[in-house]
């Protein structure tokens, strides 16, 4: 059976013979772009440097670069990819959402590749919806715009939904097989909205999105930072297959496992803030195990994975890799 078939099976809870992997040197998927743009306007600071005139308008004394959506952000020492420092919106009244046009030879490239035949699965990246309010507006403005200016926050998102929905009709047929979005909705021990603001603003683009989704034969991944117990029913409801999970002691996985691994899956590490970091060889090793267990016993329900970068959260590769040789290990489901 190949990687493709594993995570298929995996997302469909169909029988699937193992877990599913993303360690750095074992995986069972790709990745693609999705879209290549033309026409786009000059912008001399799209790269991350000094830029004396972003500097003065920020205040920021570090790094910095301008996005297509006309937000800056900044880093120091070239770590990361760096923060939101001053959102595009300033006025509501006065943004105007930028248009994509599509490179027509870009979806014949795709075709080309015959990438249905890939033996690994295909992923591929959209773009946010709440973390792209909280970044043209900042984290203070974007909670307060869902009190003072629902309606606002609903036109933007759903011009953001539309633009994604007209890139994933583009790349239709193409042979890619997920779409995954990041998008952090909760802090260490909540969410940063309430679930029925969640509902009321956010959840419907969320479902438009999947369905989109969905119905180009794509299964939805969602990356989400932080502690979203409160929103995963919505989430689940509106259509999100896959839950990458960086965290998944905060609920903690004994959660996962047992109140939603029969309807979604959970693409995750071992967690790398209670677990991994200890470099505790003796509890990264134990803790691998009981999630093998765990999710062994709800059937499947899981995709083991790195973190993509552990040398910018302190960890050493090496103890991420005892967890691995362990997953690896205990992988079958039956």
């Amino acid at each position: 059976m190949t990687s493709k078939e594993i995570i298929k099976r995996l997302i469909a809870h169909d029988d699937a013979p193992r877990f599913g992997y993303a360690f750095l040197d074992q995986t069972d998927f790709i990745g693609v772009r999705n879209l290549r743009q033309i026409n786009m306007p000059l912008d001399p600071y799209d790269q991350w440097g000094e830029h004396p005139e972003l500097k003065a308008l920020t205040g920021f004394s570090g790094e910095v670069r301008r996005d297509f959506y006309g937000n800056i952000y900044g880093r120091f020492n070239g770590k990361t990819k760096g923060e939101c420092i001053m959102g595009a919106i300033q006025d509501w009244d006065d943004y105007r959402y930028p248009t994509i046009e599509f490179d027509p030879s870009y979806r014949d490239e795709l075709l080309a590749k015959d990438l249905a035949r890939h033996e690994k699965f295909v992923l591929t990246t959209g773009r946010a919806i709440f973390s792209r309010h909280r970044d043209a507006r900042l984290m203070s403005n974007a909670l307060m715009d869902t009190i003072e200016y629902p309606d606002e926050v609903s036109s933007f998102i759903d011009s953001l939904v539309d633009q994604e929905i007209a890139i994933i009709k583009n790349i239709s047929g193409c042979g890619i097989d997920g779409w995954i979005i990041y998008d952090d909705l909760g802090m260490q021990t909540t969410t940063f909205m309430s679930p029925s603001t969640f509902r009321e603003i956010y959840k419907p683009a969320y479902k438009k999105l999947a369905d989109a989704v969905h119905e180009a034969g794509m299964a939805m991944f969602l990356h989400s930072c932080g502690y979203n117990y409160g929103l995963m029913e919505d989430l689940i409801d509106a259509g999100i297959d896959v839950f990458q999970f960086d965290q998944p002691d905060a609920y903690p996985s004994e959660v996962l496992a047992s109140e939603f691994a029969d309807r979604a899956v959970f693409y995750s590490p071992v967690d790398i803030q209670k677990v991994l970091p200890t470099g505790d060889r003796e509890l990264i090793e134990r803790r691998a195990l009981e999630m093998c267990e765990l999710f062994r016993k709800a059937g499947g329900g899981w995709i083991a994975k790195d973190y993509p970068s552990y040398s910018d959260i302190g960890i050493d590769h090496a103890w991420a890799h005892w967890a691995q040789d362990v997953i690896v290990a205990n992988s079958k489901i039956k």
